[in-house]
């Protein structure tokens, strides 16, 4: 009778082990609009130039490519923007255009189009332009969505330049 009784609550504990599981099985359409979310306020930390917000849409094992530049962690993630935050000019607004989400429930990425404003250092000049990019998230351990690559392709029809407007002292670096 013990042994019977064993098997018995063994039994009833893989049984509410998997009902648990297809309990806790993600909702593509929630997944969404987490993503949408994280999105706008990417957008605004962008906006604002914060760089820990910037950051925090990360996983630290983050892979992230922009206009032939590779950076792989977010170390070099966050030297990367720290770069790019430093041009008074610079500047990115970005839209999904499509969100999937894995069958698995742990894995989805975004799809979309951006604009961006900087200086090139070297001819002084202001670029604007414009491209595609896809974005891969992971569900963190904590239930967050984090990017793990981060891919965008600038659209060389697009490219823009105009001459930066000088309105008092500038400081020449050599």
């Amino acid at each position: 009778m013990n042994g019977s009784l064993v098997l018995g609550v063994a039994l009833l504990a893989v049984t509410l082990a998997a009902c648990q599981k297809q309990e806790a099985k993600t909702d593509p359409a929630e997944v969404k609009t987490v993503i949408q979310a994280d999105e706008k306020k990417w957008n605004e930390e962008f906006k604002a130039k914060n760089l820990e917000g910037l950051m925090s849409h990360y996983a630290d094992d983050a892979h992230f490519v922009a206009d032939g530049a590779v950076a792989d962690g977010s170390t070099a993630i966050r030297k990367a923007y720290a770069d790019a935050l430093s041009d008074a000019y610079f500047g990115v607004t970005f839209a999904s255009d499509k969100i999937d989400v894995a069958s698995s429930g742990d894995l989805a990425y975004s799809r979309g189009h951006f604009s961006e404003k900087h200086e090139d250092r070297k001819t002084t000049q202001i670029v604007s332009e414009s491209g595609t990019y896809v974005t891969v998230y992971t569900k963190q351990q904590d239930g967050t969505w984090k990017a793990v690559e981060d891919i965008t392709v600038s659209d060389p029809a697009t490219r823009k330049t105009s001459p930066v407007v000088v309105t008092g002292p500038r400081l020449i670096s050599f």
